[in-house]
């Protein structure tokens, strides 16, 4: 088992709700639009590269922490989500841990053993070593399945919910001791449904809630209108800990044909807290909301956060809000987001910022743009979206609401992000994208993402790494931004995404993610060949995570003891002082030094 411990050295970027984000420039490379293309397990679209259009900055300081990651498990299957982030991680009130993660041992791109990768941590180590591949241990199904929702229960057992394509059912693996015994297997109703999110909740921890959605029609896929819609969401709950279910395809209240054409795969995520329920839906080309019941389930409110301009609007109807003759550009979501609900029950979300496009309205396709440069948020004190929006320029309409806590950022201080020629991999997202959400005792609400690196590049693509900020006055200003997976072993160069926090934050954050060392993904746009890719167990010192300091040291037994000469880390001496080097990581006394001004 594979494991490492660094002082993390990470760009900190400070700024708060009245001194955000400044424009950064993109290099003109990335400032291209296509059509989309590639369609990933649903009616996802695959977007365009465009400028950033923040307009607002960072200031640069730096920050320093202790982190402890160890590889936990493998897959050579590498699309965890088309969008938003399942629950992959529970830590126990005792102590141990449990992980998931959608698993292949196949190297060819049939996957016919595809299922649930699932690890234990007992309290001093994972059960099933995993420092190279493959995984020792087999899927937890009895059928090809993906896309695992991960749960404990307030019975002391615990279970998986997955969909299966080849069975056209969602299918649920259940034990009754959190850790130990034999899984079962059995199917939940008798619809065919994909994408399940689910959480559990409820007066004694047994209830489940789930949503999930029904099979689209059109492209790859065969399904049928449900209700009118094309993909409905519904909604199921079990009180019993997914025995019975007592509430099952359930349109939710809103979600109807007569506001909604129809929703997309992994467009969503969902929370409990005890009877609180919330559920975020992350739109394109319709409303984004969040719908929230305060009674297990029973009844639900429904509260836009992005009130899109029209009304079920479809592909090749046209926009020109502002009737320049020029089709609108709008800003709306990448799909990909999170949802939380903070001590007092108010609901928090965040989501990758995405510009959409319907130039040509004869080709039954739109635009987006990878380019787009933001990771946005909201919460219920903020209040709803009100109709009608604004334009920030001719044919550029945004939406009004939430405000923007990260981004890809211009790390060399050039005054551009100068990103390679084909940027970072296309996940169908913007650069920042895969947010998860957590909270401590305090109230202080943390945010991981994944984001496109500058010069962190093999010359082809960037790579993404993992960065948190936090809140501590419930969202109303943003403290930081760290790289907390920097891999300064590699050069950086390893991509970092599908984090997925635990929720529950105390003096550590404890999280999983993919890591590759190829941007993208087989399953994508950028068609990487199958290959290993690591699940790794992520820790998190929060305690000192954002303090500042000018340089940081983390030891290293690679470089020579007892030399006081500075070497730059491919081997080259510097003649210089140390006050007098340019920004970079050096090596000095078998110690790497980052030097950030």
């Amino acid at each position: 088992m594979k494991k490492i411990t660094t002082l993390i050295a990470s760009i900190l970027f400070a700024f708060s709700i009245t001194a955000q984000i400044n424009p950064v420039k993109i290099s003109k490379n990335l400032d291209v639009a296509e059509k989309n293309k590639v369609i990933r397990s649903g009616d996802e679209a695959l977007h365009h590269l465009m400028v950033n259009p923040n307009p607002y900055t960072f200031s640069g300081v730096n920050s320093k922490n202790t982190t402890t990651e160890t590889d936990i498990g493998w897959t050579t299957y590498d699309l965890q989500t088309n969008n938003s982030v399942q629950n992959r991680i529970v830590v126990h009130d005792n102590g141990t841990m449990s992980a998931a993660w959608t698993m292949s041992a196949e190297l060819n791109s049939t996957w016919n053993d595809r299922g649930t990768g699932y690890n234990y941590f007992d309290g001093s180590n994972w059960i099933f070593s995993a420092p190279n591949p493959p995984f020792p241990n087999p899927r937890l199904e009895d059928s090809r399945v993906g896309w695992p929702s991960l749960l404990a229960l307030g019975n002391g057992g615990e279970c998986v919910i997955t969909h299966s394509t080849g069975l056209q059912t969602l299918n649920i693996v259940d034990r009754a001791t959190i850790g130990s015994g034999t899984w079962t297997n059995n199917t939940i109703g008798e619809n065919y449904l994909i994408w399940n999110r689910s959480a559990a909740g409820g007066p004694d921890g047994n209830t489940i809630h789930m949503v999930a959605l029904t099979e689209p029609m059109g492209t790859n896929w065969t399904g049928q209108l449900w209700n009118g819609l094309n993909g409905a969401l519904l909604y199921y709950r079990s009180l019993d800990g997914g025995n019975v279910w007592d509430i099952d395809t359930m349109i939710l209240p809103g979600l109807d044909s007569s506001k909604y054409l129809g929703f997309g795969g992994d467009n969503y995520a969902i929370t409990t807290k005890g009877e609180t329920v919330a559920i975020a839906y992350f739109n394109g080309w319709a409303d984004s909301f969040i719908l929230k019941s305060n009674d297990n389930g029973d009844n639900w409110t429904k509260t836009n956060f992005i009130d899109f301009p029209v009304e079920k609007y479809a592909i090749d109807d046209g926009m020109d809000l502002d009737l320049d003759g020029t089709p609108d550009t709008l800003y709306s979501t990448t799909g990909s987001g999170a949802i939380l609900i903070d001590h007092n029950d108010i609901v928090h979300v965040t989501w990758g910022d995405m510009r959409i496009l319907d130039a040509d309205l004869t080709d039954a396709q739109s635009s987006y743009f990878p380019g787009t440069n933001g990771l946005m948020y909201w919460n219920e004190n903020m209040g709803a979206s009100t109709p009608g929006g604004s334009f920030l320029s001719p044919s550029l309409w945004d939406h009004g609401n939430g405000m923007m806590i990260g981004a890809s950022e211009d790390i060399d201080g050039s005054g551009a992000l100068e990103l390679s020629i084909n940027g970072g991999g296309n996940y169908g997202s913007g650069l920042s994208t895969f947010p998860n959400m957590g909270i401590d005792a305090n109230g202080v609400i943390w945010v991981s993402y994944s984001t496109v690196v500058e010069g962190v590049t093999n010359g082809d693509q960037d790579f993404r790494h993992i960065f948190i900020t936090k809140s501590t006055d419930g969202g109303t200003t943003w403290s930081a931004s760290v790289d907390v997976t920097p891999h300064d072993d590699f050069n950086g160069l390893l991509e970092c995404v599908y984090g997925s926090m635990y929720p529950v934050v105390d003096e550590k954050i404890r999280m999983v993610y993919q890591k590759d060392f190829e941007p993208g993904n087989t399953l994508g746009a950028d068609a990487d060949m199958v290959d290993w890719n690591a699940t790794v167990y992520l820790e998190i010192d929060t305690v000192g995570l954002f303090d500042i300091t000018a340089s940081i040291i983390e030891n290293d037994i690679i470089y020579p003891k007892n030399d006081n000469r500075i070497f730059d880390i491919l081997g080259r001496e510097w003649k210089k002082d140390f006050a007098t080097l340019p920004k970079g990581v050096y090596i000095i006394n078998g110690k790497k030094i980052f030097k950030t001004k």
